[in-house]
């Protein structure tokens, strides 16, 4: 499995990149659906931009189901203060 690595103003937080459904800018956040179930909320300390989902999208097709190193998106347009699973 591969993972999209999100920069946070200290460390790193992982993205699952398998089996993603969608990815959708709800200001102010990046929320990631799952297929069959689940979602990843991406928070910043401001809202991301519409372009934060390619970068991330892009960073997905990079990965291609591939396990291995993880790969961290063109530079968003915030930092990530935080991820949350539901």
């Amino acid at each position: 499995m591969g993972y999209v690595k999100l920069p946070k103003a200290s460390g790193y937080d992982l993205l699952p990149a398998e089996n993603i459904g969608a990815l959708k800018f709800t200001t102010p956040d990046l929320v990631v659906s799952y297929v069959p179930s689940g979602t990843v909320t991406i928070a910043a300390s401001s809202a991301f931009e519409q372009a934060d989902v390619a970068k991330i999208l892009d960073a997905v097709d990079k990965i291609n189901g591939a396990s291995g190193p993880s790969i961290a998106p063109a530079a968003l347009s915030q930092k990530v203060t935080g991820t949350t699973v539901s």
